[in-house]
């Protein structure tokens, strides 16, 4: 994304979908398809489609309405920035209704046990990605499919359809939605590949409790923001792990395998990480913290012109500047007041692309556990058909964000020093990163 053209949102937005907009501007100011936010209105909506009232508790209750005051207030969203925004938590406040049902009738799900899960911790962009996938090929580990972890939930139609052998309409749905996803916003696959069926992270699970970074990156909504940044998000994280019993559950998992998560919201919250897995592993990589910063600028950029033609680039640059650097410093002062030394491994992005073999046998003799021949050879069958840049390349430069290279460096040199992180010249992604 490097250019000398001044980045605006309008010209990542197709045309088809400004005229869709402009239609349904004129339809708002007639009095329809106005897409009402209104909490009450959309709890209402949801209590009427499932036919339950049980959302397990009030915890989502503060978190949502300020989600709703930002996106009203902050996020000047187009109409259909807010139809999405409006399915969205639509969606969420009927899984958790359906959360509920199902573990009382169920009670089972509860009862599973969980052994401590292992857990990668480390900034977007800084190959968490990368190595959750390759990790995931070891069939040792419990992983999250991407369309799971947008309906973790079964309902009535999932359990009607497993039964007479059909397609599960939740996969349906994803389906539907990546397609469209990715006809509204193509450069989205060169930031990150999606596919119904691919590993993905447990992100969307912590949606479910209104606390999560996503909503950030598809909107300008920085009060909502500074709320997750500054509040304790144990209860997002008690029901995520709610939801990985029902998914288990649902898929008969062994029990004795423990998940594999991985997720840059844990950088934010890992207190709310250890509450609710106290003996978790973290595995935490570190790459360049100039670099990280500028692709995490470009892909936020990517995310959030879909649904609002008034953000700037300056504001994406100086906002994510600062959640860097304040992620940063609190999970470093997480990890040393309150994770022990045998329960935290540090990796760097330019080793586990470098040998990433070499790397991963770290990482095991971390866990104590085997890296096994059929480990290895899924993790190289993984690489091999995930090259690098198949869907593009993913092109950005801190400049396009209003961003000087040096204050970026200066502001979070505190990191470098402490993990003793290469300064990033080259792309690491060689052809030695294979072998």
């Amino acid at each position: 994304m490097t250019t000398n053209k001044k980045l605006q949102a309008i010209d990542y937005q197709r045309t088809p979908m400004r005229l869709l907009n402009g239609a349904l501007r004129g339809a708002g100011a007639l009095g329809i398809a106005r897409f009402d936010l209104n909490p009450s209105a959309l709890i209402a909506a949801a209590k009427k489609k499932t036919g339950l009232t049980d959302f397990g508790g009030d915890s989502f209750l503060e978190p949502m309405e300020l989600l709703v005051q930002s996106l009203e207030n902050e996020a000047d969203l187009n109409p259909l920035g807010r139809f999405m925004s409006k399915s969205s938590i639509l969606r969420l406040l009927t899984d958790r209704l359906y959360a509920q049902d199902l573990v009382k009738r169920h009670p089972e799900i509860l009862a599973r046990s969980m052994p401590d899960p292992v857990a990668i911790v480390g900034l977007a962009r800084s190959g968490t990605t990368r190595l959750q996938r390759l990790m995931a090929s070891d069939s040792n580990f419990l992983h999250l499919k991407s369309w799971e972890s947008v309906y973790p939930v079964p309902y009535p139609e999932c359990f009607t359809a497993r039964a007479n052998g059909k397609i599960d309409p939740r996969i349906t749905a994803v389906e539907k939605g990546l397609k469209a996803v990715l006809y509204m916003s193509p450069q989205i696959a060169a930031v990150h590949p999606l596919d119904t069926f691919e590993v993905e992270e447990e992100i969307g699970l912590i949606q479910h409790g209104f606390s999560t970074q996503l909503f950030e990156v598809s909107a300008k909504i920085p009060t909502f923001a500074e709320w997750l940044m500054t509040h304790n998000q144990t209860a997002a994280y008690e029901h995520m792990a709610l939801l990985l019993k029902i998914i288990s559950w649902f898929r008969d998992d062994p029990e004795d395998k423990p998940w594999l998560l991985k997720s840059p919201q844990h950088m934010q919250d890992l207190d709310a990480l250890l509450q609710v897995f106290p003996n978790a592993k973290l595995i935490c990589p570190h790459r360049d913290p100039v670099k990280v910063v500028g692709s995490s600028c470009s892909m936020v950029w990517n995310a959030i012109v879909r649904d609002s033609a008034s953000v700037t680039p300056e504001w994406v640059g100086q906002e994510w500047l600062r959640k860097t650097e304040r992620m940063l410093q609190k999970s470093l002062q997480v990890r040393a007041a309150s994770v022990p030394d045998q329960n935290q491994y540090d990796v760097l992005y330019a080793d586990i692309t470098a040998d990433w073999e070499h790397a991963m046998q770290g990482i095991y003799n971390f866990l104590g556990r085997p890296l096994t021949p059929d480990a290895r050879i899924a993790m190289q069958g993984w690489l091999d058909s995930n090259q690098q840049h198949q869907h593009g390349a993913h092109k950005y430069s801190l400049t396009d964000f209003g961003l000087d290279p040096q204050e970026v460096e200066q502001r979070l040199m505190f990191y470098r020093k402490r993990f003793n992180i290469p300064f990033e010249s080259t792309n690491p992604h060689t052809a030695t990163a294979n072998k």
